[in-house]
């Protein structure tokens, strides 16, 4: 490119014959299809920006993760940085936002039930908590620690715009060492339901004493 520049100025000076002119002409021409080809190959080459938001308000799961500690019940966990806590809930934690909110709570099992067959007796009163409950699975999660998922579909009604939907819930019961089993329950509208997410939400809740 200084190469180009360089001869560009040797024929800056006044031109007075059609020679010079159009030698002066041909390099302007080639200097500006470099120019292009130059720009075209740096754009091919920034990398793609990934464009954030939900159809919710809220920004559902996918919002950045900030965390909640509870001293007093020894447990912290993460949650989206756009909801907030319902302090009206004292086992656990809820913390809602928009159509979507996520509860915390723990429970003690009968003595020698173990995490299965204490989730599967759990699918019965699920049901029973949410309108049109439909399973999809029951299994161990393969990413969280010792953990079993159920997930499951159900009727919900918008606190937005007080509209039908159907939501796309996820419960992990995960074993604790004291023999209690944390239960994370995550609800939100189908249509940004986010599997990760809810992976990332779980994998951040401790134990802190």
């Amino acid at each position: 490119m200084i190469k180009w520049i360089a001869i560009l100025s040797e024929y800056s000076r006044p031109l007075t014959t059609p020679r010079s002119r159009g030698i002066v002409f041909s390099i302007l021409i080639i200097l500006v299809f470099a120019l292009a080809i130059v720009a075209c190959g740096q754009s091919a080459s920034a990398p793609a920006q990934s464009v954030g938001g939900e159809a919710g308000g809220e920004g559902g799961v996918e919002a950045a993760l900030v965390t909640y500690s509870d001293a007093a019940q020894g447990f912290a966990i993460g949650h989206p940085s756009t909801w907030t806590q319902d302090t009206s809930f004292t086992n656990g934690v809820n913390i809602v936002g928009g159509d979507d909110w996520m509860t915390l709570e723990f429970v003690t099992p009968t003595a020698g039930m173990d995490l299965m067959t204490y989730a599967q007796h759990d699918v019965v009163a699920v049901s029973a908590i949410f309108p049109g409950f439909k399973q999809l699975s029951l299994q161990p999660s393969s990413e969280v620690k010792n953990a079993i998922i159920l997930g499951f579909t159900a009727n919900g009604t918008s606190a937005v715009t007080g509209k039908a939907f159907t939501a796309h819930n996820e419960r992990y019961y995960m074993p604790l060492a004291d023999g209690r089993i944390a239960v994370l329950t995550v609800v939100g509208p189908e249509n940004h339901y986010d599997r990760e997410g809810v992976r990332d939400i779980a994998l951040t809740f401790k134990v802190t004493r």
